[in-house]
């Protein structure tokens, strides 16, 4: 079976399960876009106030090889984390929460750049946050599934004879070191290539 066909053969078996997570992120994006938009202006103001040093310091650039591990330790605990959340037998609604969550940081801060920078807001959104999503939400959602899928293995595992659970660990965590890995072309997206792109901008 070639890799086009296992890839069909996987969103096909798994149809429910990225619908399911795929809702969930918009529903938190968009629960993040409203809430950006009801803050008062003590916190608006503060909030302003760091992006603009934010963007000051990284078309100056300012930031560049601390951002990069900063980024990927914080994509890398997310999957860490969910990996946890798959190893549980309440894996699914805590999964579900985290991209709910990520969702929500994303809609949010799409949102409140948008809103605080006017026009320009839209277009730093697009330069500044969006390339390395590009990555990083695929990522999550394609890691999420996994995670559920492996919840219920553990669940059934129980009752049935099969794989056992000792291998079927082992290829989960196997998986999840390779997610990790991949973030990292996100993580250089967003040291290198997003703060490029916003000094072409700016």
């Amino acid at each position: 079976m070639s890799i086009r066909s296992m890839i069909k053969q996987h969103l096909r078996d798994n149809r429910v399960q990225y619908l399911l997570i795929v809702l969930v992120f918009i529903a938190g994006a968009i629960t993040g876009g409203y809430k950006a938009g009801g803050l008062d202006m003590t916190v608006q103001s503060h909030l302003s106030g760091l992006i603009n040093g934010y963007l000051h310091s990284s078309i100056q650039g300012a930031f560049g090889g601390e951002i990069i591990w900063v980024a990927f330790l914080t994509q890398s605990t997310t999957m860490l984390l969910i990996w946890f959340l798959g190893l549980t037998v309440l894996g699914l609604p805590l999964i579900l929460g985290v991209v709910f969550l990520r969702g929500l940081s994303l809609g949010f801060t799409l949102a409140f750049l948008a809103q605080d920078q006017n026009y320009a807001g839209l277009w730093i959104a697009l330069v500044s946050v969006l390339p390395q999503n590009l990555v990083y939400i695929p990522l999550l959602i394609i890691w999420s599934v996994i995670a559920v899928n492996f919840s219920v293995f553990i669940v059934k595992s129980r009752s049935s004879a099969g794989i056992s659970l000792g291998r079927g660990m082992m290829g989960y965590t196997l998986i999840m070191s390779l997610f990790i890995l991949l973030t990292l072309a996100g993580s250089l997206i967003e040291a290198y290539l997003a703060p490029w792109l916003l000094e072409m901008l700016l």
